[in-house]
């Protein structure tokens, strides 16, 4: 039922890429020895809502009275992550952990636990995905979760700034974080 609803809920370019981020994260359960069902419906559900107009957005948001800056244009490829961990919580009885994994995992957010770290760096690093510095994070995904994602933010940042766009503070919130418990 899940996989049929993120199927007709996405493009086919969208669904492949939620395909092989499920695929990553039972790769990353297994290595961590993490529940690998949980990571598995995760990965899979994370870009549920991608693709929804900004008018469904917005309907979704004021119904949860979800916070309204999500509507902002700098908050765009945050929205969707909000709103699918409501949905999933509401439709297949996600566990709280679960739903947190999914709302976070563009950003992550401070104090991770290991599914949402793994959901946030499937997401990143699955076999489409093609940019600079990539391999050395997949390389470091099953060698150091905590740095890998420490790369991955390292990288997403310098890439964002490149592009002169905003930058979300959760995001930095999340690597000062993993910076600062991974040097104590």
């Amino acid at each position: 039922e899940i996989k049929k609803d993120v199927r007709n809920n996405l493009s086919d370019y969208r669904y492949n890429h939620s395909l092989r981020v499920m695929e990553e994260a039972k790769k990353l359960a297994k290595h961590y020895k993490a529940d690998i069902e949980k990571c598995r419906v995760c990965a899979l559900t994370h870009d549920l809502c991608k693709e929804y107009t900004k008018e469904e957005n917005e309907k979704i948001i004021e119904e949860y009275n979800l916070p309204k800056e999500l509507l902002n244009d700098e908050n765009k490829n945050l929205a969707h992550g909000y709103i699918a961990s409501i949905l999933v919580k509401e439709k297949y009885n996600f566990t709280e952990d679960m739903a947190l994994a999914i709302r976070y995992h563009s950003t992550g957010y401070p104090n991770m636990d290991l599914l949402a770290k793994i959901v946030y760096l499937a997401d990143k690093i699955e076999k489409g995905k093609d940019y600079p510095g990539i391999e050395e994070e997949r390389l470091l995904a099953y060698q150091n979760i905590d740095k890998a994602i420490i790369l991955c933010l390292r990288n997403q940042i310098k890439h964002l700034k490149e592009k002169k766009k905003v930058i979300n503070k959760m995001g930095y919130k999340t690597l000062f974080f993993l910076e600062e418990s991974t040097i104590n």
